[in-house]
């Protein structure tokens, strides 16, 4: 009997992964791709292409470009070897096909060019205020609104002013100390008020409910008001010098020179709160601000944590209150005390630091204060969003002379190590820290609103488009143990994550929270720059519905941290306070402002961007628009149900809606074709609440594909052999579905008919979309919290790649002598450490651990290179490339404790035993510092000193 196409056949077992086989669905043609490239600069190739399959479907397809070392983009941005009129090739893959061991082959055509494109010159559309929008309905959304809002409700005031009053020398009696990242022995401090501030002020804007309101009108007015009368002590007149006492007159350079950074010295700094300088308004003493200028490392006990990003959350929350608080008087106070505090920050880099590019570090530090090296440092030169809150200051005041000061003050936190490569669209995002970066960008692009230098817009725009491409995850998150890692590696990162050596398991948990808040940011900005680009709202939504919607338990107020990605994870729920960690912080802000991105305006057209539940007033145009769905949605209802008025209408049209899309007008199709990733019109035209628009968009499935094959030995951790292969998340519309029960790779499994025809969607639980495989269940990432996995291991049906074989080979080859590269690099640079006469333990390029290993994985791989290359088995190549890959992708900063430096900690926390009531308070609190400082070191920002100091706790209170 000869099957049909359309015949398959099932094995379900319940030991063994669910294997469907069927004929594999190929690629007939992809879309061309021709990019006009400035001289100077890398190609921006399209991170996904149009693809046509042979049976006629269509869809878009993620593209691996093979240009992503470093040194080949530096090749391509070289005019001598690239000049003006020139022409060359650039060969990539798609992703998840098997065509070759690579996926497909696709070629781009780069053209060089003498002129770079052109790029807006100012905003084309704007957001609407918070308040402005309301979300409708009973579901996840407004469930996660109303818990965030009586949470944030429930915060003591006093606790958000603790620690100003103590750096003030005002008295702390009848406040509550404060706790986690803004403990009073943290030097975080104040990050998390400023949060609060941001958090407050939003659900002020927000709330419908008066009690609430009345709650939040009243901690507003009193953090305002207190904080005033903190920053009114540095107000210091001095009579020799017949002005003020500013921030640059604070610490002279011999004094900044000697100045310490233990708890002992800023216990006796804080006594002194006249010296800090005009304006100055911190949770912390002015010192923590000065000793980066001296280069001084991340380290809580004796040097700093991040000065400047705590900084730029306070900011940012006096900027939020004086944006959303309808108080003239308070609002007016919330914006004079962030313009002082700008100004002294505009005062201290303008006189005190500089920028020097050139000679070796040695001699860039010779001096204190270059932003080179300061905002290059590891966590240390982490600056939040200094430059976004200093530039949204700046369009704020009405003096010119302090709107000139603070736009200068914002670009003082350019970072020109960081910035001049992704001006050229070169990739130094690469191995950076990955939350201390992405506000950085957010920073350029608001400057740019009001400098108008296309220097920042580029670098924005390039950052944004390399990190879709190189960095994301199907969730839309971003980052592993914190850190960008190389590109195209989001598996083998995720696979080894946290992982010791002989361990078979690895950490599931990575993708920190804020990075996607600030990419969420970043891409609203960006739209407003370029609202008819499609992809930017796709990404919002990506990561607005698979991260953000699911960061926050649905059970108790608490918010992730690290997000569940990996295999068999359960969402590390915690952080109860915006003090708790970073991503405490950003998550009391998150989930009282889904609704920012729905809709963008400008006088003549409305865009929406996201399908919601929602009620929109624009008030310009006196008018009230409806959007009447469920959430998700695949279909939404547009009216006015109050006014009337004239406007063009733009509709996006998601990436995914691939079949059945269509939009209505008073019940006819407004067109004949509906190209997804694009916006559908409907012309400039009068509208009445007579007027109704339907967007009918069926969930379609589609496989989100990782860029890289998990490898065969990583896969086969657990004793199963296993080959490499490509991994993917189901999608089902905007949505990224889970699976659980698979605690190995091996279970891990499954082999997808290519039109996903056997996954049949379910809806028996209100509009939660369901997908069912044989016995297996996927529900959407933002539903399901425990032992989730996102990424399948994808086995195809046919014999492919025979062909290829040697063309394959020289790819693997070429890949892996530029690993070789990266190493050789990383070893140069640790040498030359090595070679100091005079070492500092935190300058150290690389952690002793990954370098070991690292020079172990390069051995074997030059060794590789240095045999004859024809007598090479592909097995082996691949075993060896993935074994330097992932050296090089767990190494850390050589400040940072490493997995293997918790040993000692590990062993006190197994002889502490079960903590129960009678246990001492002492012991509690011991073991729980313990078990957070191991959750730091495996998430990858701990330091030793954290581990010596919990160590320290947990010997005292067992003995």
């Amino acid at each position: 009997m000869k099957l049909s196409r359309r015949i398959i056949i099932v094995f379900a077992l319940a030991t063994s992964p669910l294997v469907v086989l069927s004929m594999p669905r190929t690629i007939k043609k992809v879309a061309p791709i021709v990019v006009n490239c400035p001289a100077g600069t890398s190609p921006c190739v399209p991170n996904r292409i149009w693809v046509t399959y042979r049976d006629g479907y269509s869809e878009y397809r993620q593209v691996k470009w093979s240009n992503f070392p470093l040194s080949t983009e530096q090749d391509e941005a070289d005019v001598q070897r690239h000049p003006a009129g020139s022409q060359y090739q650039l060969k990539g893959y798609i992703v998840g096909d098997e065509t070759t061991d690579n996926g497909f082959p696709v070629t781009a055509s780069i053209k060089v060019v003498d002129h770079v494109s052109a790029i807006p010159q100012h905003t084309i559309a704007q957001t609407f205020p918070l308040s402005d929008i309301t979300i409708n309905g009973i579901n996840r959304l407004t469930h996660n609104r109303d818990e965030a809002l009586n949470e944030i409700c429930s915060w003591d005031v006093t606790q958000q002013l603790y620690n100003y009053r103590d750096t003030y020398s005002l008295p702390i009696e009848g406040y509550k100390r404060s706790d986690g990242w803004d403990s009073p022995d943290t030097k975080l401090k104040g990050h998390g008020s400023g949060h609060y501030m941001s958090a407050i002020a939003q659900a002020y804007a927000v709330t419908k409910n008066p009690q609430q309101k009345a709650i939040l009108r009243a901690n507003i007015t009193r953090m305002v008001n207190e904080l005033r009368q903190c920053q009114e002590k540095t107000f210091v007149w001095n009579d020799s010098l017949g002005r003020y006492w500013e921030a640059r007159d604070f610490a002279p350079e011999n004094e900044l020179r000697n100045m310490k950074g233990t708890w002992a010295d800023f216990d006796n700094y804080k006594k002194h709160p006249e010296k800090y300088g005009y304006g100055y308004l911190n949770a912390i003493p002015a010192q923590h601000c000065a000793l980066i200028e001296m280069y001084r490392p991340y380290n809580n006990s004796d040097w700093v944590w991040a000065p400047y990003y705590s900084i730029h959350k306070q900011l940012a929350g006096l900027i939020d209150i004086a944006t959303y608080f309808d108080d003239k008087n308070i609002a007016d106070k919330a914006l004079l005390i962030a313009k002082d505090m700008g100004l002294w920050v505009w005062n201290r880099m303008h006189y005190r630091t500089y920028v020097k590019k050139d000679g070796t570090q040695a001699e860039r530090r010779a001096k204190p204060g270059n932003r080179y090296e300061m905002w290059d440092m590891y966590i240390a030169g982490e600056v939040g969003g200094m430059a976004e809150s200093l530039s949204r200051l700046s369009e704020m005041v009405t003096d010119s002379t302090d709107k000139a000061h603070l736009l200068e003050a914002a670009n003082c936190f350019d970072a020109p190590k960081f910035f001049d490569p992704l001006a050229k669209n070169i990739d130094d995002i690469r191995t950076r820290h990955a939350n201390q970066h992405i506000p950085m960008i957010i920073g350029a692009l608001r400057s740019y609103k009001s400098n108008h230098q296309p220097y920042y817009y580029r670098i924005a725009q390039n950052f944004w488009n390399l990190v879709q491409g190189r960095y994301m995850y199907a969730t839309g998150g971003v980052g592993n143990g914190e850190m960008f890692r190389q590109p195209y590696t989001q598996i083998l990162s995720m696979a080894t994550n946290g992982m010791q050596e002989g361990e078979a398991q690895a950490n599931p948990e990575l993708n920190e929270t804020c990075c996607t808040y600030n990419l969420l940011k970043l891409t609203k900005d960006l739209n407003e720059y370029d609202p008819d680009n499609a992809s930017y709202l796709d990404y919002y939504e990506r990561g607005l519905y698979n991260q953000i919607v699911g960061s926050l338990n649905p059970n108790k107020y608490e918010t992730t941290y690290q997000y569940a990605v990996g295999l068999n994870a359960t969402k590390p729920f915690g952080n109860e306070t915006p003090q708790s960690t970073c991503c405490g912080g950003t998550g009391s802000e998150n989930h009282t402002k889904y609704q920012q991105a729905t809709y963008f305006h400008n006088d003549s057209t409305l865009w929406i961007g996201l399908y919601m539940p929602t009620t929109l007033q624009w008030r310009d145009k006196h008018l009230t628009i409806e959007q009447d769905c469920t959430w998700p949605a695949q279909s939404s209802t547009i009216h006015i149900v109050n006014g009337e008025g004239d406007f063009a209408l733009k509709l996006r049209i998601p990436y995914w809606a691939t079949e059945g899309f269509r939009i209505l007008l008073n019940g006819k199709s407004i067109a004949r074709h509906y190209q997804p990733s694009s916006y559908a019109t409907i012309p400039y035209r009068h509208w009445t609440q007579a007027d109704k628009v339907e967007v009918i968009m069926p969930f379609t499935k589609h496989i989100e594909y990782g860029p890289d094959k998990l490898p065969a030995e990583v896969a086969s951790n657990d004793g199963t052999p296993l080959k490499a292969a490509w991994t993917g998340v189901i999608m089902y519309g905007p949505l990224a579905m889970t699976g659980t029960g698979a605690t190995t790779w091996h279970q891990a499994t499954l082999s997808l008919d290519p039109k996903l025809d056997q996954l049949q969607p379910t809806t028996d639980k209100g509009n939660l979309f369901t997908l069912k495989l044989g016995n297996k269940i996927f529900e959407p990432d933002y539903y399901r919290n425990h032992n989730s996995t996102h990424y399948y291991r994808l086995q195809f049906a046919g014999s492919y790649g025979k062909n290829h074989t040697q063309k394959n080979k020289s790819q693997a080859i070429a890949e892996l002598q530029s690993l070789i590269a990266i190493a050789t690099e990383r070893v140069e640079e640790q040498t030359r450490w090595n070679s100091l006469t005079k070492k500092v333990p935190d300058y150290a390029p690389w952690a002793p651990h990954g370098f070991q290993r690292l020079g172990s994985a390069i051995s074997a791989a030059q060794k590789i290179i240095e045999t004859n290359l024809k007598n090479i088995k592909e097995d082996e190549l691949e075993s060896v490339t993935a074994t330097l890959n992932k050296a090089i992708n767990t190494m850390r900063p050589g400040n940072l404790a490493e997995i293997e430096d918790l040993q000692p900690l590990t062993a006190l926390l197994r002889r502490a035993g079960n903590i129960d009531e009678s246990s001492s308070d002492t012991l509690r609190k011991a073991v729980a510092y313990g078990k957070m400082v191991v959750r730091y070191v495996s998430d990858g920002s701990g330091t030793k000193d954290m581990i010596n100091a919990a160590v320290g706790r947990l010997r005292q209170a067992i003995e």
